[in-house]
């Protein structure tokens, strides 16, 4: 009996702060897309999120890609810009997320 207690508390303890908010996982992801600014190029993102849904060239040679996926016939998803320097360097970042309704 007391090697299941101290394995409940181990496990609690190791799963403690584990939940977090649908908007708070979209704050840390925001929080890690600005560390990237000026580091990550536009080639990183194609290979680790694949094709992109929509991109447009700038007047000053860079780029604006963005990615979406959407789910349960478009009344959930997410949406992220990014837009790069005539480089590929990644310069921009902005997401939309809407949650579907209940």
């Amino acid at each position: 009996m007391k090697y299941a207690w101290m394995l409940l508390v181990v496990i609690v303890l190791m799963t403690a702060g584990c939940y977090q908010t649908m908007e708070q996982r979209w704050q840390a992801i925001d929080a890690q897309m600005q560390q990237e600014i000026g580091v990550k190029t536009k080639d990183y993102y194609y290979r680790e999120w694949g094709r992109s849904a929509r991109r447009e060239e700038l007047a000053n040679g860079g780029e604006t890609i963005i990615w979406e996926q959407k789910a349960y016939g478009g009344a959930q998803g997410w949406r992220k810009t990014l837009t790069f320097s005539p480089d590929g360097v990644l310069r921009e970042f902005s997401r939309t997320y809407w949650p579907k309704d209940r």
